[in-house]
């Protein structure tokens, strides 16, 4: 039987929206996420990618993971990782985090796919990762997802890591693999990247995307009502794989307020501080046009209850172009946007380019060209 933790998404060292607090909430997370590893005595632990908010972190977001990995370490708890897009240098470089691996941690699969194998008393266990495979990187990550199912095969006890976006579980057009392309002979398939816990059977192994341990951006706050941010607890012996979902209680709530000012004032006395512990963080999406003087007095009645943001005004909000929703598919949003058709595919065409890195002019011309002589 093994029993380990999947963390993701940590981001150390973000500041969201610029507000101080915010920078210190990521690191109670990732330290709450970490208590939790050392709590359920696990045998080891894996980061599915994006360690760091950055390549180049900052000395406090570094000390707070030296901090981590010390007591990890005298727990005799190893960690393994991969490099998520945030922790990859944009130059050839290690990422920051290895840093710690005299304290027990192991980055994995930075070229492609590598495999270790961890001992524990009488129990192995494979342990297969490949880093963030993006743009020109993006082709060759079917072949290493091949290789991880053949190096796998032998195995009693596998998991495998990976940082990337997988449809159906993320939208088609911004995902490097489909769920079929999924190595196979996996006891645990540990995805970081989406930032939503997601959980399914795919053939015998249990697939998840643990999230982050943090909010990251207003897309995440309706999931965060639903679902908390969390670390799962896998155990497995081979045969049944079972996961416990464990929700982090110092994650700071946060709200988004929409309607006319006098509405989000409405809803913002409609909530009670007091139950949320941290200052919740208040992102207000105003309609119409506000008188500002009063605007700035009637903030101001509310900074000892809550952190609210420079609020987003949105004198025509029916002209306003809605950020998508998690499941919104990219060709809706560009369909949405061009009222003309060929224009929208061509955009969508485009932005394909783009993503995979192939952005000459000369292919940029040629998609143009194509759409221009259709007319």
């Amino acid at each position: 039987m093994a029993r380990f933790m999947h963390i993701s998404d940590t981001h150390l060292g973000s500041v969201q929206y610029g507000i101080p607090e915010r920078e210190n909430d990521f690191y109670e997370a990732f330290r709450e996420g970490i208590q939790v590893g050392i709590d359920k005595e696990v045998d080891f632990i894996i980061h599915s990618g994006d360690f760091f908010d950055s390549a180049r972190p900052s000395n406090r977001a570094l000390r707070v993971a030296e901090e981590a990995m010390v007591l990890l370490q005298k727990s005799s708890i190893p960690v393994f990782s991969i490099a998520g897009d945030h922790d990859r240098p944009k130059v050839r470089d290690n990422p920051s985090h290895i840093l710690f691996d005299l304290f027990g941690l192991k980055i994995m699969g930075m070229d492609g796919f590598q495999g270790t194998v961890f001992r524990k008393g009488g129990e192995e266990v494979f342990i297969g990762g490949v880093g963030n495979m993006k743009m020109f990187m993006r082709e060759k990550l079917k072949d290493e997802y091949d290789k991880a199912s053949m190096e796998a095969a032998n195995h009693k006890i596998s998991v495998f890591m990976s940082h990337q976006g997988i449809s159906p579980m993320f939208p088609p057009e911004s995902s490097e693999a489909r769920e079929d392309q999924l190595p196979v002979n996996y006891n645990y398939l540990a995805f970081g990247h989406v930032h939503q816990f997601n959980r399914r059977m795919i053939g015998r192994a249990l697939f998840s995307y643990a999230g982050s341990t943090e909010v990251k951006s207003t897309n995440e706050i309706s999931g965060l009502e639903r679902q908390g941010k969390g670390v799962n607890i896998i155990e497995t012996d081979g045969e049944n794989t079972e996961l416990e979902r464990v929700i982090l209680k110092s994650v700071r709530v946060q709200k988004d307020l929409t309607g006319t000012m006098d509405e989000c004032f409405g809803k913002l006395d409609a909530l009670n501080a007091k139950e949320y512990g941290k200052k919740p963080v208040i992102t207000m999406h105003i309609h119409g046009k506000p008188n500002i003087k009063y605007l700035r007095e009637k903030l101001s009645e509310y900074k000892e209850k809550f952190i609210i943001r420079q609020p987003i005004i949105e004198e025509n909000p029916d002209a306003v172009l809605l950020a998508p929703s998690f499941e919104e598919n990219i060709e809706s949003i560009f369909a949405k946007y061009f009222s003309d058709e060929k224009k929208g595919h061509m955009a969508l065409s485009i932005y394909n380019l783009i993503k995979d890195g192939r952005n000459s002019d000369d292919d940029i011309m040629k998609i143009c060209g194509e759409v221009l002589n259709d007319n």
